[in-house]
């Protein structure tokens, strides 16, 4: 017989953890991947006593064979899910699923999203088609994970900084507007994730005017985390970073690429050492941009992911 049950906090969380990261790997079939929340997190993250979080297990003769948490999000009703479960139960999923829903909707929210593993540019693999059997459906666009040397770049010998500016009074309930104005539903989502509606010292906001009518055509962000704190080898990168380039004003490559490395040569100044994002690849021009002055993915294959949501 197979219990399902909440998690308490005398479960063992290291066990826990090796269902999510075994799963994690076997799926995304990159062994060097792992699962960047221990044992002892995971019981802070389910077993704090403000139940924003809530996770179930089942459990057959003693052993967790499979587990399925919801974490509320800190800015909307939703929440996403985190999963892990031994070969052969994966019909345990199902009762664990339906858990998880009622504690999202009481919550308030109306979907619950997963992340998947993805391959650049692949649209089908067995994890997607195992969550779309309970339900989900597939974001229309995938995100990747890209990273540059900003200590190996340079900028353009005829860089013109003309438009390019520091917005501080572009604040974080503007930016979502623009990015809902404009349809970006899925980099709005993103920014929520990534981003504190307070202000903070460590975000970097600058805008693009467009020639004509003065108005901002585009704006990219990102925020200055330090690395190694406390070590001999410490630095700062940038990370979080986004370029939303506003479709009224078809800026073309070479412009899109200017703001692009106006933004780069502004994380030069502040002397980052890189910086690493995760973007969506709805907007090829930018992504293209970004390829041109030596983003890459190289030893961040695991780190492309599809975002699935259900409706509830």
């Amino acid at each position: 017989m197979v219990q399902i049950r909440t998690v308490k906090e005398n479960d063992n969380f290291d066990a826990i953890y090796d269902l999510i990261n075994d799963t994690l790997q076997r799926y995304s079939g990159d062994l060097r991947g792992s699962y960047g929340v221990k044992g002892e997190q995971l019981k802070k993250q389910y077993c704090y006593p403000n139940l924003s979080n809530m996770a179930f297990i089942a459990v057959e003769d003693d052993t967790i064979v499979a587990f399925m948490g919801v974490i509320s999000s800190k800015v909307t009703t939703n929440g996403h899910i985190e999963c892990g479960f031994l070969v052969g139960y994966e019909s345990k999923l199902d009762e664990l699923l339906i858990k998880c829903v009622a504690f999202a909707r009481e919550r308030g929210g109306h979907k619950i999203y997963k992340f998947t593993s993805t391959k650049f540019g692949q649209v089908r693999n067995k994890e997607i088609a195992l969550w779309e059997r309970l339900g989900f459906t597939s974001d229309e666009y995938a995100l990747i994970t890209t990273t540059l040397d900003l200590r190996k770049w340079k900028e353009s010998e005829d860089f013109d900084a003309s438009g390019i500016e520091s917005a501080i009074e572009l604040d974080y309930d503007n930016i979502l507007r623009i990015f809902i104005e404009d349809g970006e539903h899925e980099m709005a989502e993103l920014f929520q994730n990534q981003y504190s509606p307070t202000k903070n010292p460590d975000r970097v906001v600058l805008t693009l005017r467009d020639k004509a009518t003065n108005e901002i055509a585009g704006i990219a962000y990102y925020r200055v985390v330090l690395c190694n704190k406390g070590t001999k080898n410490e630095f700062f990168d940038a990370s979080a970073f986004g370029l939303h380039i506003r479709p009224e004003f078809l800026l073309n490559r070479h412009e899109i690429r200017r703001f692009l490395q106006g933004s780069l040569i502004s994380m030069k100044q502040l002397n980052l050492y890189h910086v690493i994002t995760r973007i969506t690849l709805k907007n090829f021009r930018v992504f293209a941009a970004m390829v041109t002055e030596g983003f890459h993915n190289e030893h961040l294959e695991s780190a492309n992911v599809l975002r699935l949501y259900r409706n509830i």
